[in-house]
């Protein structure tokens, strides 16, 4: 049973051997895109937000892709607050996220 505050997605089983590696890289994003936001490395931030927004739906996750895509903006506005929010709120979705293959 999914603990209370966890979020449960559904992911086609064909990607249960990539979902893992991919969840994982994730998070080392969200952490890269605090790092960068805290040095002012924009490009850096904006360049990670948008890789996230490309490649969250292709593997079951919008949210992952909404996410990226507000990293992406914050980052071309130059406001390493909102950066590091979105990117706190990725590390949060990632904490509580529970993958069922279907």
């Amino acid at each position: 049973m999914p603990h209370a505050d966890a979020i449960l997605v559904e992911v086609d089983a064909e990607l249960a051997a990539l979902v893992p590696g991919f969840l994982a890289r994730r998070r080392e994003d969200a952490a890269a895109i605090r790092a960068a936001a805290r040095a002012g490395d924009f490009a850096t931030a904006r360049s990670l937000g948008h890789q996230l927004k490309g490649s969250g739906g292709g593997y079951g996750f919008p949210e992952i892709t909404r996410l990226g895509a507000e990293i992406e903006e914050a980052a071309k506005s130059h406001d390493a607050g909102r950066v590091v929010e979105w990117a706190e709120t990725l590390s949060d979705y990632l904490r509580r996220l529970q993958v069922r293959y279907v």
